[in-house]
C-alpha cells in the first residue's frame, strides 16, 4: 500500500475511490466502509484509497486528554489487510477546519484527489462548523461527476458500534469484549525498555514496554494476553498501572512471557489483551508477589488456548 502525505501540489494522476474518515480502532463499521470502496473501486477500474488525518481532530479543537485506540502504524497495517491500495494522510489543522465544506469537495476531492466515489460513514461531518455531510457530497456529486455510498450504522446487540464505546470499554478493562466490536482483540505495540530487574531477581523475568503517551491503555490490573514479536506469538501475562511493591507512580506495561526464553530488550512487542484477570496487589515481599505470578499464569492459560485467529488479522 502506498502512503501518501497530502500537499497543495500535489494532483493525483488516476482516477480513484475515497473512503472518508478518523478510522480510531479501525471497526467492524469502519471495516464496511473499507469494503465497500474496496469493492467498488475495483468495479469501476479505481485506485481504492483511504483519506484521513494525521492527528485526531479533537486533539486539535482542544480535547488534549483524548487517548487514541490505534496509531497511525496499525491503521496503516490494518488498511492494507483491508485491500486498499492508498493511505492519503493530511494534517488537521486551522486551514481545513475552517474550510467551506464546498470548497473541500472541490479543491481536495475532486481536482487533487480526482474521486470518482466517495464513501462516508452516515454520520461523517466535514468543513467549517461541520456543515458537511452525506447530503451534500451527493447533491454536488451530481454536477462534478462523482458518486457517493453512504454506510450505515453497524450495529452489535441492537447498539450502535463507535469509537468513543470502544474507547470506554477499553478503559474499563473490559478487553474481551473487543472482539465484538474491532473483529479482533485489542492490542498496544512498543520497544522493551530495561526495568528494575524484579522479575529476574524473583525468578519471573518479565519485558517493560514503553507505549507512546497518545495510546489509551486498559484500566490498572492484570490480563491474560498474548505477546508478538518478530511474528511468533507467545503466551503472556501483562500487568498495566504501577509496581505495587515500592510505590512507583509511573504508568507501566509488563508482561511475563511463558513459552519465550532470550533477550528482549529493544525488540518491538504487540501486547495482544485477550482478559482481565484481576486488580492491582500489594505484596508483603518476593515470595508472594512470586506465588501471585505463578497463579495468574496458571489462570491466564485457560484463557490462551483458542481464539488465535484475533490475532493474525
Amino acid at each position: 500500500m502506498n502512503i501518501l502525505k497530502l500537499d497543495k501540489s500535489y494532483k493525483s494522476p488516476s482516477a480513484r475511490g475515497v473512503a472518508l474518515g478518523n478510522f480510531d480502532g479501525v471497526h467492524l463499521g469502519h471495516r464496511q466502509l473499507l469494503k465497500t470502496v474496496r469493492e467498488e473501486s475495483l468495479r469501476q477500474n479505481l485506485c481504492p484509497s483511504v483519506y484521513t488525518f494525521l492527528n485526531h481532530p479533537r486533539k486539535h479543537q482542544g480535547e488534549t486528554t483524548l487517548k487514541e485506540i490505534t496509531s497511525l502504524q496499525k491503521k496503516a497495517e490494518l488498511f492494507a489487510g483491508a485491500g486498499i491500495k492508498e493511505l492519503i494522510l493530511s494534517p488537521f489543522n486551522n486551514e481545513i477546519k475552517n474550510m467551506e465544506p464546498e470548497d473541500f469537495i472541490r479543491s481536495i476531492l475532486v481536482n487533487q484527489l480526482k474521486s470518482r466515489l466517495i464513501v462516508v460513514g452516515f454520520d461523517y461531518r466535514f468543513g467549517k462548523k461541520a456543515r458537511g455531510n452525506h447530503e451534500m457530497l451527493q447533491e454536488m456529486g451530481k454536477s462534478l461527476g462523482f458518486q457517493v455510498a453512504m454506510i450505515d450504522p453497524y450495529n452489535f446487540g441492537g447498539e450502535k458500534i463507535s469509537s468513543s464505546k470502544i474507547r470506554g470499554l477499553i478503559e474499563a478493562g473490559e478487553v474481551d469484549r473487543m472482539e465484538q466490536y474491532l473483529g479482533r482483540y485489542y492490542a498496544i505495540r512498543g520497544p522493551v525498555i530495561r526495568g528494575k530487574g524484579l522479575g529476574t531477581d524473583i525468578g519471573f523475568p518479565t519485558a517493560n514496554i514503553k507505549i507512546d503517551s497518545n495510546q489509551i491503555l486498559p484500566k490498572s490490573g492484570v490480563y491474560a494476553t498474548y505477546s508478538k514479536v518478530d511474528e511468533e506469538i507467545y503466551r503472556s501475562v501483562t500487568s498495566v498501572g504501577h509496581q505495587p511493591k515500592f510505590n512507583d507512580r509511573s504508568a507501566e506495561v509488563e508482561s511475563f512471557f511463558m513459552d519465550y526464553q532470550g533477550n528482549l530488550y529493544s525488540r518491538t512487542v504487540e501486547t495482544i489483551f485477550v482478559k482481565f484477570l484481576r486488580g492491582q496487589i500489594s505484596f508483603e515481599g518476593p515470595e508472594a508477589l512470586s506465588r501471585q505470578i505463578e497463579k495468574d499464569a496458571k489462570e491466564a492459560k485457560l484463557h490462551l488456548h483458542s481464539h488465535t485467529d484475533m490475532i493474525n488479522y
